[in-house]
């Protein structure tokens, strides 16, 4: 699905519409230059995020007796099956998740902080974001070898269709999405302490206002993507080992959490609520303009619990549509960049920096 829309950044693109148009799905333009592919290697390897998820998993490897192609390859498929399965689970995605959000957006109201007279910033795809992403579908298709591979040996999973029940189906998809959300709210706001927000969460904040599905909501440093899929795992267990665990309700939280994760990163207005989840984008685009705040993705109780829940806010001010005239919308928004971001580089090189910093003294 990636390198499909990867596709469109081929061909000429009209100038960004206003915020009163429908936000649009898609990567733009790609920027490859040698500051970001640089920067890719450096984020990727030279970082001791990286070195400590490769040392922990290295030592569990050794303490499981593991090996590291049993790791990526449960099933003992070989190269060629290998690449297949990948291609079939990415094609998979492209029509399920990805499709069906680009069929009913259009048809959903947009938020409304994407209806005001200045058009959202959007920070342009270059070649870190492309070796993010890359590595990404990696990681995922690793995870779904893995976790296909649990659900088809394990004991703890009940697959017969005669065996679902109303604790095991229902109750169990419930649970998953809520000790799901337990798990990730702590970590994701463990991820915004200083010493760690710079190595692992930064990149995915370089986008304010994110419009384009996956493709923001899948841009985000490797050693993210894998402790929430970690925590996938335990709650997995977690929920196995209490109300008992249908592969029916896993196979339903995948789907639900795979376009949950896409709509928050659109801008339209999905909101649902049910027995204590309250899923809502207007939640977790406050999360991106906010990042101290709205941790958990479909329960907000937990946020409400650690005191960091914040309610939604258009940032769109009344005389702001009085004020659209064709000269004001020409100007640069420097307001709406993230607050570390320099809006001199952006507006000259489209591409996001830090602000110089203050020389002491």
């Amino acid at each position: 699905f990636f390198f499909a829309d990867l596709l469109f950044t081929l061909l000429p693109r009209r100038r960004s519409p206003p915020r009163s148009a429908p936000p649009r799905l898609g990567v733009g333009r790609l920027r490859v230059s040698r500051i970001s592919m640089r920067e890719a290697l450096e984020t990727l390897v030279l970082n001791p995020a990286s070195a400590l998820t490769a040392a922990v998993a290295y030592g569990l490897m050794l303490r499981s007796g593991a090996t590291f192609g049993s790791l990526l390859n449960p099933w003992a498929l070989s190269l060629p099956l290998w690449v297949a399965g990948y291609l079939a689970v990415r094609m998979a995605l492209l029509g399920f998740v990805d499709g069906f959000v680009w069929a009913l957006a259009p048809r959903l109201p947009a938020l409304p902080s994407r209806v005001g007279p200045k058009p959202v910033f959007q920070h342009k795809i270059n070649a870190t974001d492309v070796a993010y992403l890359i590595v990404n579908s990696t990681v995922e298709y690793v995870f779904a070898l893995q976790i296909s591979h649990l659900l088809w040996f394990a004991p703890l999973v009940v697959r017969a269709p005669t065996s679902l029940s109303l604790l095991n189906g229902p109750l169990a998809f419930w649970m998953l999405l809520v000790v799901d959300d337990m798990l990730y709210a702590p970590l994701h706001r463990a991820m915004h302490l200083q010493a760690v927000y710079r190595w692992v969460h930064k990149h995915h904040h370089r986008n304010t206002f994110p419009a384009r599905g996956y493709i923001d909501a899948a841009n985000e440093h490797p050693v993210e993507q894998i402790a929430a899929l970690c925590l996938h795992w335990v709650a997995v267990h977690v929920v196995a080992h209490t109300a008992g665990l249908h592969v029916a309700a896993v196979l339903a939280h995948f789907g639900v959490k795979a376009l949950g994760a896409c709509f928050n990163h659109t801008g339209y207005d999905v909101q649902l609520r049910f027995c204590g989840i309250e899923y809502s984008v207007r939640a977790h685009e406050t999360h991106h303009r906010k990042p101290n705040t709205n941790f958990a993705q479909y329960v907000m109780f937990w946020d409400k619990l650690m005191g960091t829940y914040k309610e939604y806010e258009s940032g769109v001010k009344a005389s702001a549509a009085a004020a659209a005239t064709p000269a004001n919308l020409s100007k640069p928004d420097a307001a709406r960049l993230p607050a570390w971001a320099d809006p001199a580089v952006e507006a000259r090189e489209g591409r996001v920096t830090e602000r110089p910093q203050p020389r002491a003294g």
